[in-house]
């Protein structure tokens, strides 16, 4: 997923790239810099990220009443571009795997593990029937991109691990993506911030399949390659697994501002 979330899609509709394709890739200077950071072309670091000035933990992302989401005027700047993109600005869309197909008579989501005091198996339905909530922020990369404004509509992750309780061993929460290979874990006060919720929904449409359709991981305070797309399980967990792209050199708390 990054490092949006997984390769690089400059135009909608393009092929995905895995990350060696990424990395044979001519790039810019700041994206250049960023694979220097990641361990890309030989040269690892634990530490990098981008840095913005205006972003701070009280403004990276807003929620928004449901009854009174304004959607008017949304997407007159995308023509051409992708119809869930309400900027001029595009998303570029990431895979280290493949994209797994969604059958809603077989798709589940599960929430489970050792630090769990019970499981649930969802479907689409069956969560959207938890209480709703929206979220406005803007949806950043590692290498420098952005995409302003973006209007999530979920369920908080906290209200889904509230449903299955948990017990002592409940430190951490891995995220499952549906392709098989992708992961990325938070700590658990992380995973039950007001910011962190489960999307399906993206400026009053569905997600496509590249944004991780039917279900995807938000959490705007952190870079995009923490927000694990064609979710599917969340497990609850003592210790804390290491994500695909932390485990090349990425930040394992990837904030989009610092840490005081």
């Amino acid at each position: 997923m990054e490092p949006e979330d997984q390769g690089v899609q400059p135009q909608p509709g393009g092929p995905l790239l895995r990350p060696e394709e990424l990395l044979a890739r001519p790039v810019g200077r700041r994206i250049f810099l960023g694979l220097l950071g990641v361990g890309a072309l030989g040269i690892a670091s634990s530490q990098f990220s981008f840095q913005n000035d205006d972003v701070t933990a009280a403004n990276v992302a807003q929620a928004v009443p449901l009854n009174s989401v304004d959607l008017s005027g949304m997407g007159e700047s995308s023509i051409g571009v992708h119809p869930n993109t309400v900027t001029s600005e595009r998303f570029r869309y990431y895979s280290v795997g493949y994209i797994p197909d969604y059958d809603p008579r077989t798709w589940r989501l599960k929430v489970d593990g050792e630090g769990a005091r019970s499981t649930l198996s969802l479907t689409m339905d069956q969560l959207k029937a938890f209480p709703n909530v929206a979220l406005k922020a803007d949806f950043r990369c590692v290498t420098g991109w952005r995409v302003q404004n973006c209007l999530w509509r979920g369920v908080r992750v906290r209200d889904l691990l509230d449903s299955v309780g948990q017990n002592g061993k409940a430190q951490f929460v891995t995220f499952y993506s549906g392709d098989g290979v992708y992961t990325d874990s938070l700590t658990m006060a992380q995973a039950r911030s007001d910011h962190a919720m489960v999307a399906w929904e993206l400026d009053g449409a569905p997600l496509i399949r590249e944004q991780g359709y039917p279900l995807r991981l938000i959490y705007p305070d952190m870079y995009g390659y923490k927000n694990v797309k064609w979710l599917r399980r969340m497990e609850l967990k003592s210790g804390r697994d290491v994500g695909f792209w932390e485990q090349q050199g990425w930040d394992i708390d990837a904030y989009v501002y610092n840490q005081q």
